[in-house]
């Protein structure tokens, strides 16, 4: 008898409601058991936002933006500013693939990564890299390396705590610079410079 006059209860007003009311209320019905389901499967959050190498502050900062396509893959696009002896900017394009820690307990995931890029570079010297053999090499000009292209990849962990993640990433990269001065510090370049060789880079960021 308690059913009967619930299920009457229920007809009655979903009869007084009218329908655009009816549409709104199925709308959200739908959409909170899709997200529910997307939760699940945890293809929730698509979105990232990256800040770069906090603790290279005084040499680059950056911001990146993700985009999770499923639970697995991701593309990234990036923004990264210099100072110091290559003053300039950097635009990279960044494709990721996830792996999720077996462990259940774990909130971690791993990744591998590939990357391409663009980039500009100016050269602010001192004289003493300039006294230097590795680094400088002995030379006094001021010439910059210019426009450069590169590419690379690597390996990297991604913590994650809820909306708020960390991750450290490794790697490769390969620079080559496309009109090169006659003269110019290369050694610095490609050991410390936005040409570095070694491509290790500390993020932390939001995810929605």
């Amino acid at each position: 008898m308690g059913e009967i006059a619930f299920r009457c209860l229920v007809e009655m007003l979903w009869h007084g409601i009218s329908m655009k009311r009816k549409l709104s209320l199925s709308l959200f019905i739908l959409l909170s058991v899709l997200s529910c389901k997307v939760r699940a499967q945890y293809l929730d959050p698509r979105f990232g936002i990256y800040f770069t190498s906090p603790i290279g502050i005084l040499s680059k900062a950056g911001i990146q933006g993700e985009y999770r396509v499923n639970l697995q893959n991701a593309l990234l696009l990036s923004y990264t500013q210099y100072w110091g002896f290559f003053p300039g900017s950097q635009g990279a394009f960044q494709y990721r693939m996830y792996f999720t820690d077996r462990r259940k307990e774990s909130n971690s995931e791993n990744f591998i990564y590939a990357k391409v890029g663009v980039g500009y570079a100016g050269y602010i010297s001192r004289v003493d890299y300039k006294q230097m053999s590795i680094f400088g090499d002995g030379r006094n000009t001021d010439a910059a390396p210019g426009t450069y292209l590169f590419g690379g990849g690597g390996v990297g962990r991604h913590i994650n705590f809820d909306w708020f993640f960390i991750e450290i990433n490794t790697g490769l990269k390969f620079a080559q610079v496309i009109n090169p001065p006659t003269v110019y510090n290369e050694h610095l370049f490609f050991l410390s410079g936005p040409g570095s060789y070694v491509d290790i880079n500390f993020h932390f960021g939001v995810q929605f």
